[in-house]
């Protein structure tokens, strides 16, 4: 059995042409360099070992295939991105949790691994890439919200790390909304709507951005994704298990499961 599990995604846009994308996210990259204190490579080495076995947890709860081999964050990192490069894709997802948390060390070695990356990407901040003000580069420049346009239809990502949007994403939102293209949304964390609560509440808080209990903005934000014809699919992470649900009728939302066990998902847009 090979290291990478792959997801075959596909969305019907009614495009002229076929696209393709490739998503990953949460590999909780910990690594550390020799020159470091030692109170910090005692953290990195521990965090490894932390998520040695929580990997093997979430893959028991999932249900999920993995590789007996288990292998160390930063050698997932370098494979998934082999892999995306084998593919070719028009666009790569990087949705979040990449590293396991801010470190001179952490940091430098997902930056040189995402410069390898030969494709266009998007990179959004997670719950542990905190704070994203420390991303802006990967971001390319906007951490908060981006985009990448293609000829039919847009790409969008958002950083709603903590659960919540503000209102500067909402306003940008809206006015990506405007330009009247299809839109498929990228975020770290999943939306839990009336729709899909079967599926949530199944899983802590922790994992979803709801529609409940949350700040006016937003709650605005969740209903004009869940209504708003333009946006056709999200694709998000976090919760290290691969879950399709619905945050509307014909909305799917797609959660990708942990890159430590090699999950990917392919999408194919057509």
């Amino acid at each position: 059995m090979g290291f990478i599990q792959e997801n075959l995604i596909t969305l019907d846009l009614g495009l002229s042409k076929k696209y393709t994308m490739i998503q990953f996210t949460d590999v909780h990259v910990s690594i550390y360099h020799p020159s470091d204190h030692e109170d910090s490579i005692n953290k990195a080495i521990l965090q490894e070992k932390v998520w040695l076995k929580q990997r093997l947890d979430f893959a028991h709860k999932f249900n999920e295939k993995h590789d007996s081999k288990l292998l160390p964050s930063t050698e997932c990192l370098s494979q998934l991105i082999a892999y995306t490069n084998h593919q070719h894709p028009d666009l790569v997802l990087l949705t979040g949790d990449i590293i396991d948390y801010y470190s001179p060390a952490n940091y430098d070695f997902m930056k040189h691994s995402i410069e390898n990356i030969h494709d266009p990407y998007l990179f959004m901040c997670g719950n542990h890439e905190y704070p994203s003000t420390k991303f802006k580069e990967l971001c390319q420049g906007h951490c908060d919200i981006n985009h990448i346009e293609f000829d039919e239809f847009l790409v969008i990502s958002i950083d709603n790390s903590t659960r919540k949007i503000n209102s500067y994403q909402l306003k940008e939102f809206k006015k990506l909304l405007s330009i009247k293209k299809p839109i498929i949304l990228a975020m770290h964390i999943p939306i839990m709507t009336s729709h899909n609560t079967d599926e949530f509440t199944k899983l802590d808080d922790y994992y979803s951005m709801k529609y409940q209990d949350c700040d006016e903005v937003t709650a605005e934000f969740i209903e004009l994704v869940s209504s708003h014809r333009l946006v056709k699919a999200i694709f998000c992470g976090h919760i290290h298990g691969f879950l399709i649900s619905y945050i509307a009728p014909n909305k799917p939302q797609y959660c990708c499961s942990s890159g430590l066990i090699g999950n990917v998902n392919k999408i194919i847009i057509t």
